[in-house]
């Protein structure tokens, strides 16, 4: 499909007035139906809806399916802590692909300015320089949110990653 073509098919998708999450998800299910990718616009959004992969130096991290909690823990360690206390047999840093992702989510609607340290830690692909931002960020935050990211914190620390 030529470039012209593509734009004709995207055109419907990216054209009016919606909320910014609607707008995100009719975008990327255009780019899967005018690429052909999907035949449906039931598989396209099933494609858009999958967390992305992460990459730890070089090497894809599994992507783990954890849901965030709804009750905050009462006893919980900071990221960078949780992180360099891995067993053997444990793959920490395999959690967290959601964890980054309920952050991203949050800090875009109540704090947009952090998103770009959470992308820089992801980027360097160090899960240690990953959780110390998480643990960076929670001191720059109002308590409201502190509190939501500490949630995630706990949902991560009660799951077991396993290798």
């Amino acid at each position: 499909m030529d470039r012209a073509t593509y734009n004709e098919c995207m055109r419907p998708y990216i054209t009016g007035s919606k909320p910014k999450e609607q707008r995100r998800l009719d975008f990327c299910v255009g780019a899967k139906m005018c690429s052909g990718k999907a035949s449906t616009r039931e598989q396209a959004e099933e494609i858009c809806r999958q967390p992305k992969p992460v990459k730890v130096k070089g090497q894809e991290v599994p992507t783990v399916k954890i849901t965030p909690p709804v009750k905050p823990c009462a006893d919980i360690s900071p990221m960078g802590d949780w992180l360099a206390g891995n067993q053997e047999g444990e793959c920490r840093a395999c959690l967290l692909p959601p964890v980054i992702q309920w952050y991203r989510e949050e800090l875009e609607q109540n704090n947009p300015e952090l998103v770009k340290d959470v992308d820089s830690a992801v980027q360097s692909g160090d899960p240690a320089l990953i959780t110390w931002t998480f643990d960076s960020i929670k001191t720059k935050v109002s308590e409201k949110l502190k509190e939501r990211l500490k949630e995630f914190d706990c949902h991560a620390q009660l799951h077991k990653g396993e290798k």
